[in-house]
C-alpha cells in the first residue's frame, strides 16, 4: 500500500490504462471526455488482461497521488481484473463498454434507445456480480462495494427478471418497426440507410439531404436512434436513415443491444456508407473495414449490389488531394465489396449530393427484383 497520504478522489477525473500498443488512443480519450471525465492520467500496460500484484500497487499509487475516483481499464477485462482493481484501489474501474453505454445513456431520447441500453449494461453488468458472489463463497469480503453476498445475490436475481421482461418489450418494439419498413415497401418508397464511423458526417448529410436540423457535432454516439425522413426526387420517393455510429472494434454487447435497430439497415434498399476522406489513408483503411464488418455481423448480407460510399468532406481537399483520396478508397474497397459505386461527396455545402441521389435510384431499381420479405 502507497505511504501517500490520499486525496478526496473527483468522480469526474479519471485515470486511464489501455494497451502499451493501442494503436488509437485518440478515441479512447474521446470517448472519456465525450462522456463527461477529466483525463488526469494514463498508464499503459502491455498485457492488461490479468494485471500482476505490481501492476495493481502501480495502479493504486498513481490513482492516489492523481485524486481520481474513476479508473477505465481499457479493453475487455474480466471480471476477475475489475475485481480485483476495484477491491485495492476502492475506486470505481469500469472497462470500454461500460464507458461506451454511459455515453449512450446520455444520448438516449427514445424508449427503444433506453431499453437497448439498459439491457445491455445488465447483461454485461452481471458476470461481475457473479464473482462477488463466488469471491464471497469464497470468504473474500465483498463488502467494500456495499452490500455482502445475500443483497448482492438478490440483486443479481432482480437484474435477470427485468432483462427478461426488456427483452420481451424490444421485440414488440422491433415488430412495429417491421411492419413500419413493410408498409413504406409496399408504398413504393426506396429506404436509405446513412452508416459510417462516429464523427464521419452521417447526420449533416442527412440534414443536407432531408433539410432537417438534427444535432451534430464531434461528440461520438450524437445519434442512438434512427431519424427519419422522406424526400421526393426525380418522382420517387426515398426515406433517409441516420443511425447510430460505427467505432473500431465494436463490442460484441453493443452490437447486441443495438442489432434491433441496426437490423433496419440490414433491410435497406440502399446503404449509404460516409467515409471522412480528410483522415489519413491508413485511418480510412482501418474505418471501411471495421464498418464493413459490424455491417456482416448485423445481418447485411449482399453487400455488393446495395453499398454506395460517399466520400465526404471532398470541399476541405486540393483538386489533386481529392482525386488520390478517392482512388485510395476505390482500392480499399475493391479488396470488402468489389463494383461499389464511390461518390465524392460534401455533406456541409451540397456538393455532389445529385450524383448519390441519382446512384440511389440507380442501385434500387436494380434491387427491387431481389428484396426479399423482412421476417
Amino acid at each position: 500500500m502507497s505511504g501517500r497520504t490520499r486525496t478526496s478522489p473527483d468522480q469526474d477525473s479519471l485515470l486511464l490504462i489501455p494497451r502499451r500498443d493501442l494503436d488509437y488512443l485518440d478515441e479512447a480519450l474521446a470517448l472519456a471526455q465525450t462522456a463527461g471525465y477529466r483525463v488526469k492520467g494514463i498508464i499503459k500496460l502491455r498485457n492488461p488482461g490479468r494485471p500482476g500484484k505490481g501492476t495493481i500497487e502501480r495502479i493504486m499509487m498513481e490513482a492516489d497521488e492523481l485524486g481520481v475516483g474513476t479508473i477505465i481499464y481499457y479493453g475487455e477485462p474480466p471480471p476477475t481484473t475489475i475485481y480485483a482493481l476495484q477491491k485495492a484501489t476502492r475506486r470505481r474501474v469500469i472497462d470500454r463498454v461500460s464507458l461506451i453505454l454511459e455515453i449512450f445513456t446520455r444520448h438516449a431520447g427514445s424508449r427503444e434507445a433506453k431499453l437497448q441500453i439498459e439491457a445491455a449494461r445488465i447483461r454485461h453488468q452481471l458476470p461481475l456480480l457473479r464473482e462477488y458472489v463466488r469471491r464471497a463463497r469464497m470468504g473474500e469480503d465483498p463488502g467494500f462495494l456495499g452490500p455482502g453476498e445475500y443483497a448482492i445475490d438478490r440483486y443479481r436475481y432482480s437484474l435477470e427478471r427485468k432483462l427478461a421482461r426488456i427483452r420481451r418489450q424490444l421485440e414488440e418494439l422491433r415488430k412495429r418497426r417491421v411492419n413500419r419498413l413493410e408498409e413504406r415497401r409496399r408504398q413504393g418508397m426506396i429506404h436509405a440507410s446513412i452508416v459510417g464511423y462516429a464523427s464521419a458526417g452521417k447526420t449533416t448529410l442527412f440534414n443536407t439531404l432531408t433539410r432537417e436540423d438534427k444535432p451534430t457535432g464531434e461528440e461520438y454516439f450524437t445519434t442512438l436512434h434512427p431519424k427519419h425522413k422522406a424526400v421526393s426526387y426525380k418522382g420517387a420517393r426515398i426515406v433517409f436513415v441516420d443511425t447510430v455510429g460505427f467505432i473500431r472494434r465494436v463490442p460484441h454487447e453493443i452490437i447486441e443491444a443495438f442489432r434491433s435497430t441496426l437490423e433496419e439497415v440490414a433491410y435497406s434498399d440502399v446503404i449509404i456508407f460516409v467515409v471522412d476522406t480528410t483522415e489519413p489513408d491508413r485511418d480510412i483503411a482501418e474505418k471501411i473495414e471495421a464498418g464493413l464488418e459490424t455491417l456482416a455481423n448485423i445481418g447485411a448480407a449482399g453487400l455488393d449490389g446495395r453499398l454506395v460510399i460517399a466520400a465526404n468532406k471532398i470541399d476541405l481537399l486540393e483538386p489533386g488531394e481529392a482525386r488520390e483520396k478517392i482512388d485510395y478508397i476505390r482500392r480499399i474497397t475493391r479488396s470488402f465489396a468489389p463494383g461499389t459505386p464511390i461518390v465524392p461527396v460534401s455533406a456541409r455545402t451540397g456538393a455532389g449530393l445529385g450524383d448519390l441521389l441519382e446512384v440511389i435510384l440507380r442501385i434500387a431499381g436494380e434491387a427491387a427484383e431481389t428484396v426479399g420479405p423482412l421476417r
